[in-house]
């Protein structure tokens, strides 16, 4: 079958050739014995070319006809992508330079909105007064359309830039928009390209931390009406139905009391003490976790000098788990450990919630299925969650859109799978700008295009 698409993606780029250009003359080699040269209108060869077609995937038992035409169709899609190509590429090495935190992503839209504004001129904008860096662009947009929505990310990490590779995510999802709006004529729903900030959880103490652009979103109805939604992922891996896990951010605060480190230590109350202790309490605990439950933090105030008794400290801290009700369960042990500090140090205890809890994601099985034929027809090797380690995921505010719309977050590899370099290493933002990673913003866009069109 995947020799079969290939042919077939031939038969597409040829087609959209002899649209573009139908009068012109090719020079093609006869074999008569002997390779005789002719020349032939295009759209005559074009003919002759697709009967053959036919003939093959008629007369071949082990040949399906449905890859035939499905490549046929995905090799046009190819030669309409190839107009953007150029500036989709120069959009991912602008995000790469100028990474941006969540919520403060205000180079990246403006670049991202007029290159939308440049080649799909009709599309309908709408913005968020109290999330200024998300937006909606739509796209064969009527009154009380259903809708599908592309999702794009484009924040990055602090000290390590696009670590996550979400430069490639908005190239790949910028790409598959402008694809489809060659064809509004052949679709039935309205295309909603969903610009969402801030999808990396980064601690409270830093201005708009805590992530959770699309948790806001959806409280703000950006997907009502949505009946699918779709983004691709960049990773280690090409994998359809990655089980992402669930994560919740909390802050931890202690509040103690300042004294002489030396002369009146007796004095104070040890707020860094009760950190310290708070970490350790969750290290032991580790023991007793399951391979897919996870607990992270870090101190982001340890005091303000070796001879002052900290009286204030702070840490950041995720807490992850496979579903979201064995995360509510594992949070209940995670909270005990930091009262057990606060109890044996004689501090106070204060909890910061984040901006909500990112759900498990769910990949739905409609879209599994037609975004796997259509990797065949790409001959890319495409596996499902069953064919990896699954304790190794991360988590995904998306997770919280696939629990109330049909959704996919499938994964394309950028580098190899040997733990040589892996997301949030300075090494995988600089995997993002290779050509490797760049080919993929093509396969990427014809991959998701295609497969909205088969809906």
């Amino acid at each position: 079958i995947p020799v079969v698409g290939a042919s077939g993606i031939v038969s597409g780029i040829m087609g959209a050739y002899v649209y573009l250009f139908p009068n012109a003359k090719l020079l093609v080699l006869v074999p008569f014995g002997i390779l005789f040269p002719t020349t032939i209108k295009a759209k005559t060869f074009m003919y002759f070319w697709f009967i053959s077609q036919i003939f093959i995937a008629i007369g071949s038992s082990n040949i399906s006809w449905e890859a035939h035409i499905g490549g046929f169709l995905i090799g046009y899609i190819f030669v309409k992508f190839s107009k953007y190509k150029k500036d989709l590429l120069d959009l991912n090495k602008y995000m790469y330079e100028n990474p941006e935190l969540g919520y403060q992503e205000i180079k990246s839209v403006n670049k991202i909105t007029k290159l939308i504004k440049k080649h799909t001129a009709d599309a309908k904008f709408k913005k968020f007064t109290d999330i200024p860096t998300a937006f909606t662009a739509s796209i064969n947009n009527k009154p009380r359309r259903e809708n599908i929505a592309i999702c794009i990310e484009y924040d990055a990490l602090p000290n390590v830039g696009h670590a996550c590779g979400h430069n490639l995510i908005s190239s790949i999802g910028l790409g598959a928009f402008f694809i489809l709006s060659n064809y509004i004529n052949d679709l039935d729903y309205e295309i909603k390209l969903v610009g969402c900030p801030a999808e990396e959880i980064i601690p409270l103490t830093y201005e708009n931390g805590g992530g959770g652009g699309k948790i806001k979103l959806l409280d703000k109805g950006a997907f009502d009406n949505t009946v699918y939604s779709v983004m691709i992922h960049p990773a280690t891996r090409n994998e359809v139905d990655p089980l992402m896990i669930a994560v919740k951010q909390i802050d931890i605060e202690y509040f103690g009391k300042a004294a002489h480190a030396s002369g009146s230590a007796y004095v104070g109350k040890n707020a860094l003490d009760a950190q310290i202790l708070a970490y350790n309490n969750i290290s032991a605990l580790r023991q007793q976790l399951q391979s897919v439950e996870k607990v992270h933090g870090i101190i982001t105030h340890g005091g303000e000098s070796p001879n002052i008794i900290p009286d204030y400290t702070r840490s950041s801290w995720m807490i992850r788990a496979q579903k979201t009700k064995d995360l509510n369960r594992l949070e209940k042990k995670i909270i005990n450990c930091f009262k057990g500090a606060a109890e044996s140090t004689g501090c106070k205890l204060n909890i910061v919630e984040g901006n909500g809890t990112y759900e498990n994601l769910v990949t739905d099985k409609k879209l599994k299925s037609i975004f796997m034929e259509n990797s065949k027809k790409l001959s890319l090797d495409m596996k499902t969650n069953e064919s990896y380690d699954q304790s190794k995921n991360g988590s995904t505010d998306f997770g919280n859109i696939s629990k109330q719309v049909p959704s996919l977050h499938a994964f394309l590899q950028i580098v190899d799978d040997d733990g040589k370099i892996v997301n949030h290493q300075p090494e995988f933002a600089h995997a993002t700008v290779t050509k490797r990673a760049t080919d993929m913003i093509e396969t990427g866009s014809v991959l998701l295009a295609s497969t909205i069109l088969d809906l």
